[in-house]
């Protein structure tokens, strides 16, 4: 009995303590985004780094390594390249709906693209590749959708996580681009149910956002 008692009390401990680390990382990832959107007190893509490295670093060192060796595959290699034509595809028609039913949706389309000017398209390009778009996969589908998943089950753990990763967006005060990342949430976080590979979404986020923000602009 006495061992049962102390195995429940350690996993009840062991609970509490991913509950208390992923609200304060939430909340962490809230006050980040509303000081590089809202506030605007450093230069966004130096922000961004700063920001997704630190949120992938707490990830890293609460979870330990993110992806396995195994999971580099030719098959997973291929899924990451199709999920990001797909989604460059979602994209390109949503922009024709958002510019034809929303007024507002050209300018703040070219607000978005706007940060273009803060750093050269060779360093943005570097940055997108290597450190935001594997930083935020780390956090916001690899440990934030996963603990949510365990705690609620895949579909409402799912939809919570996308719904986090989008509501931080909404300090940039720009509609398109909250609801592009909850468009690009929903999508990677079933990419990732669906393949349980890390490195699918990282390989698909990495080149999509270079392929969209750099060399086929919508």
């Amino acid at each position: 009995m006495d061992n049962k008692c102390s195995s429940e009390q350690v996993k009840a401990t062991a609970a509490g303590n991913v509950r208390r680390r992923t609200v304060s990382a939430v909340a962490l990832a809230a006050l980040l985004w509303m000081l590089i959107f809202g506030v605007q007190i450093v230069n966004f893509w130096l922000g961004m780094s700063l920001a997704s490295g630190l949120l992938a670093g707490l990830a890293i060192r609460w979870e330990g390594r993110p992806i396995s060796r195994f999971e580099i595959t030719l098959k997973n290699t291929l899924l990451g390249l199709a999920a990001t034509a797909t989604l460059y595809g979602l994209f390109a028609l949503g922009r024709y709906a958002a510019v034809s039913l929303l007024p507002f949706a050209e300018e703040q389309i070219g607000g978005i693209y706007a940060i273009k000017q803060e750093a050269a398209p060779g360093l943005i390009a570097l940055i997108l590749l290597f450190v935001t778009s594997p930083c935020e996969e780390i956090f916001w589908r690899g440990f934030l959708q996963k603990h949510y998943v365990a705690a609620l089950g895949e579909r409402r753990g799912w939809l919570l996580a996308s719904a986090v990763y989008a509501g931080v967006h909404v300090f940039s005060g720009n509609f398109i681009l909250t609801g592009a990342a909850l468009v690009a949430g929903l999508f990677w976080g079933r990419v990732y149910l669906h393949t349980r590979s890390l490195y699918v979404c990282i390989l698909s986020h990495a080149l999509w956002t270079v392929l969209i923000f750099l060399l086929r602009p919508v």
